[in-house]
């Protein structure tokens, strides 16, 4: 297939200066966010704090009958000796 090299015309007058993106849009929207490098961590995050628990500690309980401790996300999955069929005896 032979390749043809077409010039048009440009369809639409060319500014002669540049300028910023003009719209229905604040300009503040079109800046760059201010890089913060020189910030000290907080120290305040507890273990096992994470932006999905929303930076809360996870809550640990104890079973009753074999006094394991075990995180709440893991209670569901618990089974001991001193329970039958999932229910406390």
């Amino acid at each position: 297939m032979r390749i043809q090299r077409i010039i048009t015309k440009q369809g639409h007058p060319v500014p002669k200066t540049a300028g910023h993106a003009k719209g229905p849009f604040p300009p503040e929207l079109f800046q760059r966010p201010e890089v913060v490098d020189d910030y000290i961590p907080a120290d305040e995050t507890t273990p096992g704090a994470t932006a999905q628990n929303n930076y809360k500690e996870p809550r640990a309980f104890k079973c009753k009958f074999c006094n394991e401790i075990m995180y709440e996300h893991k209670t569901m999955d618990h089974m001991c000796e001193g329970m039958v069929d999932g229910t406390d005896a």
